[in-house]
């Protein structure tokens, strides 16, 4: 157990619940921005650049952290 504040303990699970609630907001921002940059890609025929990089910027990280927890453990 983790001492958190006074008297009051918080164990390991509540860090994998943070763990995978950052993960699933991640992703659900991802298919957010991708779906958002197509209906202005097939709607309006914009392409938003900064779409595209916040797009490729998840996508580097993801693979930048895949790769690192790989040859990491």
């Amino acid at each position: 157990m983790i001492k958190f504040w006074k008297n009051e303990e918080i164990d390991e699970r509540f860090y994998m619940h943070r763990l995978y609630a950052t993960r699933f907001a991640a992703m659900v921002t991802a298919v957010f921005v991708g779906g958002w940059f197509f209906y202005e890609l097939l709607v309006n025929d914009v392409i938003r650049e900064d779409f595209v990089l916040i797009l490729v910027v998840m996508a580097v990280a993801k693979l930048s952290a895949m790769l690192y927890y790989r040859f990491r453990h």
